[in-house]
């Protein structure tokens, strides 16, 4: 199973269909499973089943012919990459002439072809700008008979790191932003802008190539422009763009070189950029799987976003008994001290149950909302800005916290939802080989017995 901690979790059969909704959900975007399920090689042609091909009638797929092309490279950008490129390099065999990954692991995904390199995230590092290098080198390599596949995958925005200015820019943009609570579509807008790499410069760099990207979305509404700041799609912002999301959110616009991201649509004539893999495939798997354990699922929203700790609340008031709410989005922390500042640890998906805990009436065990619901959320990726995916809560949680005397409201001021969940032992920890599309949310609500 995807989460390793599954049975100490499943402590009643509440709780134990809840984590097989999200085990469904983790299913769908199993990085091995994925790729080998929706590439295959058809003596010279590679097929591409895409976007959701399990739950879709119809049926979206590319063709390539192989035998057009002279060599044939793989580039990998972003978390997950590095296995999604192995496992391309199996199908492709012999006719694979190199390539290179650059993510956040490398696991075992070695090969004498492909050269898989270890990054940092969130923050920039000066690893990240190596391996930007290689990929850099790679494609300003490519000719006009030469055919490029990139998976460009969410956290690419800091593995693919130009130069030591750009890290240093990156960095500080990053915290900045971050601590204001920014969302996705600005910090990536600024992060193009920064960048030499990013914002459609790896298309340039490949021109006049032909380039196939896998896009694996983690950005609400699937702007494949934002997906790891888009380095091989047209980009439509513009440094003016950037320069005003600096000024809104007071920063200097001075400390900073912006520059202009490719407007030449030469360069993306040979491009095409698909949408490999969203949340919406774990999603739907939830709902499947929801269906097939006697539950009523409802997608509440495929873009859920907003304050982390606020997230979840809506979803549990509207929660009809025997039914199961499901949600995808990625929610923002706003950091209440400066960036590092603070003693505690926790990501968003931790900070929304724990959220939940701090508005619900505690001191009330019979309120229908705690007795007969669960609430959960997780990364996708399992990786909640920590070692553990997410969290999951309930009246059994609220018991145990109230028999540790922890005060949820105490933690939360200081983001510490990683160590409140350490102690009622509520912590989801998954095994790291999925893709990343977002965050998982779930409310299951059991009609009273």
């Amino acid at each position: 199973m995807t989460i390793t901690n599954f049975k100490n979790l499943a402590k009643n059969s509440l709780r134990k269909k809840a984590l097989l909704v999200v085990e469904a959900g983790y299913e769908a975007i199993d990085i091995e499973k994925a790729v080998s399920g929706r590439i295959k090689l058809d003596n010279n042609l590679l097929v591409i089943q895409r976007n959701a091909i399990i739950y879709d009638s119809a049926r979206k797929i590319t063709k390539i012919n192989l035998d057009n092309f002279r060599r044939i490279f793989i580039i990998g950008i972003g978390k997950g990459s590095a296995l999604a490129s192995v496992t391309l390099a199996k199908i492709l065999g012999k006719r694979l002439t190199g390539g290179v990954a650059s993510d956040v692991q490398n696991g075992k995904c070695q090969m004498s072809n492909v050269k898989c390199l270890k990054g940092t995230h969130p923050l920039p590092s000066q690893k990240n700008v190596k391996a930007t290098k290689e990929i850099v080198k790679l494609a300003k390599g490519l000719k006009k008979d030469d055919l490029l596949i990139s998976f460009i995958c969410g956290g690419g925005s800091a593995l693919l790191c130009g130069s030591e200015k750009e890290m240093r820019y990156s960095r500080t943009i990053f915290k900045e932003l971050t601590k204001a609570g920014v969302n996705i579509l600005e910090l990536n807008t600024v992060r193009k802008h920064l960048s030499e790499v990013k914002g459609g410069n790896l298309a340039k760099f490949a021109y006049p190539a032909t380039v196939i990207s896998l896009i694996v979305s983690d950005v609400l509404g699937n702007d494949l422009s934002m997906v790891a700041s888009g380095p091989t799609v047209f980009d439509k912002t513009t440094k003016k763009d950037a320069e005003k999301i600096l000024k809104n959110y007071q920063l200097p616009i001075t400390n900073y070189q912006l520059l202009e991201t490719p407007k030449d649509k030469k360069y993306f004539k040979r491009v095409k950029n698909i949408l490999f893999l969203s949340n919406r495939e774990p999603i739907l798997a939830m709902a499947e799987k929801a269906k097939k354990l006697g539950l009523k699922p409802k997608i509440y929203s495929l873009k859920l976003k907003g304050e982390a700790k606020k997230a979840l609340l809506p979803m549990i008031k509207k929660a009809k008994q025997g039914q199961a709410l499901i949600a995808g989005g990625e929610t923002t922390v706003k950091l209440s001290k400066p960036f590092g500042a603070t003693q505690g640890k926790g990501g968003r998906n931790m900070e929304a149950v724990l959220g939940v805990l701090t508005q619900l009436p505690i001191t009330n065990p019979n309120h229908q909302s705690q007795k007969n619901a669960v609430f959960l959320s997780v990364a996708s990726d399992g990786r909640d800005n920590t070692e553990a995916a997410g969290a999951i809560g309930d009246i059994l949680t609220i018991k145990k916290s109230q028999k540790l005397k922890l005060n949820p409201q105490k933690f939360l001021e200081n983001h510490d939802s990683f160590h409140f969940f350490a102690k009622t032992g509520d912590l989801i920890f998954a095994d790291k080989k999925s893709f990343n599309v977002a965050d998982l949310m779930l409310v299951l609500s059991l009609p009273k017995e």
